[in-house]
């Protein structure tokens, strides 16, 4: 995405009133700017292997396809076997600054099965060279940011292949990337504004070429989730099929990275996607007890870090008969969370990846080729964004989305969930692990038993900022 100041701060003392994306990639998250403890761990290492890292995705392996400097990778499988990855803002040079080219999203195919030797891209959306996927207009920010439905830049959120062989594909539009020294606003959590969410249809039998969706209800070229009431939620998403039946599962967050803001789900017939009323929302009523309702509300399965930490872009895959989240997760890094059905209920956070060991990184994404044990993920880093960027794109890394923590007495009791079951209507509680409610010792024991085996504990312990335990 592109991104090239930040926004200040009034205080070091509390969290910023707003944090453009690029702030966030500096490491702040979404926490409180300038705590020792938080900013500590940008550069700590633990003795031990440090591996994970597989390869660069991007740069001189997408110079092919008329690109170097990239970002997100969000990536389908399709039902040719086949997968289909999405790129955010792009350009023709490694790093935004002084570039060329700028278009989004493009996108990749890809086909390899021995994902874990390393992801290698067949050919591109566009033939020779990567085109810009959708038809729209990029507009000057001093205009976007006034004038509804004017878009900076269309940023992609995923893409579905339906059963009856029509992708889907979810953008938001930038409204304001929240830059001060053009005039920039952040939003309410502190972050870039967006003006809706978008979806976006192919016809084509390998998803070449991309047009609108019609609104059925309305009667309107575009089928739109405006950035206000329930949908606000679902600015960034994430989209799945669950194996059996014929709803599509959208996950979603409010509008860039919202401090304390969680992740909501909704869902729909397949059939019926181009269709507002169709769509009913996953949420808890005034007793605590979850159901499917047209109206909301929407409750968050699973909570931000703390009050003044966000969870960044997200991402869905099932992987071996489990659905697989990843995110940004504040301060903590690349995390993904499981469950045994899409409703839930949910793991404890795995952190896949940290900030020390991938300086300034985003949007990871689950490979969809990946099991529970050797799970393969894309992720962005934009190393020092600004005038003197020295790396943006997408990297491969190793992990395993395995594994669960077995807690007792009072750390069972405050976390609520440990069992590994499926969340049906009717169910009472929280559909997560309430690990921020436990005191800061064991919020880190928790994350340190449940994390990549590469991953430090001191890294994690650095990350978490005292005074910020939810009660």
């Amino acid at each position: 995405m592109r991104r090239d100041d930040d926004l200040s701060t009034e205080s070091t003392s509390r969290a910023p009133r707003g944090v453009s994306r690029s702030t966030f990639l500096k490491g702040a998250a979404g926490a409180v700017l300038g705590a020792g403890g938080l900013l500590a761990g940008m550069g700590s290492a633990a003795a031990g292997p440090r591996a994970g890292y597989v390869k660069d995705l991007t740069g001189a392996e997408t110079a092919r396809f008329g690109f170097r400097g990239t970002d997100l990778g969000f990536t389908a499988r399709t039902n040719h076997g086949y997968c289909i990855t999405i790129f955010g803002d792009t350009f023709d040079q490694p790093v935004p600054q002084n570039s060329t080219g700028w278009r989004s999203p493009v996108g990749l195919r890809q086909s390899n099965a021995d994902i874990q030797n390393g992801i290698r891209w067949d050919n591109c959306i566009g033939g020779g060279r990567a085109k810009e996927m959708i038809p729209y207009v990029h507009t000057d920010p001093n205009v976007a940011r006034n004038e509804p439905g004017r878009v900076v830049t269309e940023i992609p959120n995923d893409l579905i292949h339906l059963p009856d062989g029509r992708y889907m594909m979810t953008t938001f539009g930038v409204r304001d990337w929240a830059i001060p020294d053009q005039g920039g606003i952040p939003s309410a959590g502190g972050s870039w504004r967006t003006w809706y969410s978008r979806q976006w249809t192919s016809t084509d039998t390998h998803a070449e070429n991309w047009t609108t969706t019609w609104n059925v209800e309305t009667n309107r070229e575009n089928m739109d989730f405006w950035n206000e009431g329930l949908m606000a939620h679902f600015q960034n998403n994430a989209m799945i099929m669950w194996p059996g039946e014929d709803w599509v599962y959208l996950y979603g967050t409010n509008e860039g990275r919202w401090a304390g803001g969680g992740i909501h789900l909704m869902r729909v017939p397949w059939n019926r996607m181009w269709e507002r009323s169709q769509y009913t929302f996953w949420g808890a009523d005034g007793a605590g007890r979850w159901d499917w309702r047209p109206n909301g509300p929407s409750t968050p399965i699973i909570d931000a870090p703390s009050p003044f930490e966000a969870i960044g872009e997200i991402s869905a895959a099932v992987v071996e008969g489990r659905v697989v989240l990843s995110f940004l997760n504040g301060g903590r890094g690349a995390v993904t969370q499981t469950a045994p059905y899409p409703t839930g209920l949910w793991s404890v956070p795995r952190t896949q990846v940290t900030y020390a060991q991938a300086e300034n990184l985003y949007a990871p994404v689950v490979h969809p080729y990946s099991t529970t044990g050797n799970t393969q993920l894309l992720i962005s880093q934009w190393v020092n964004p600004g005038p003197n960027s020295s790396f943006y794109g997408v990297r491969q890394w190793s992990g395993s989305v395995a594994g669960r923590v077995a807690a007792r007495g009072a750390i069972a009791e405050t976390l609520v969930v440990t069992a590994d079951e499926p969340a049906y209507p009717g169910h009472v509680g929280p559909v997560s692990p309430q690990w921020q409610r436990l005191p800061l010792a064991d919020q880190t024991a928790i994350l340190a038993d449940n994390c990549d085996r590469r991953v430090s504990r001191a890294d994690l312990a650095a990350r978490i900022v005292p005074g910020q335990t939810v009660r």
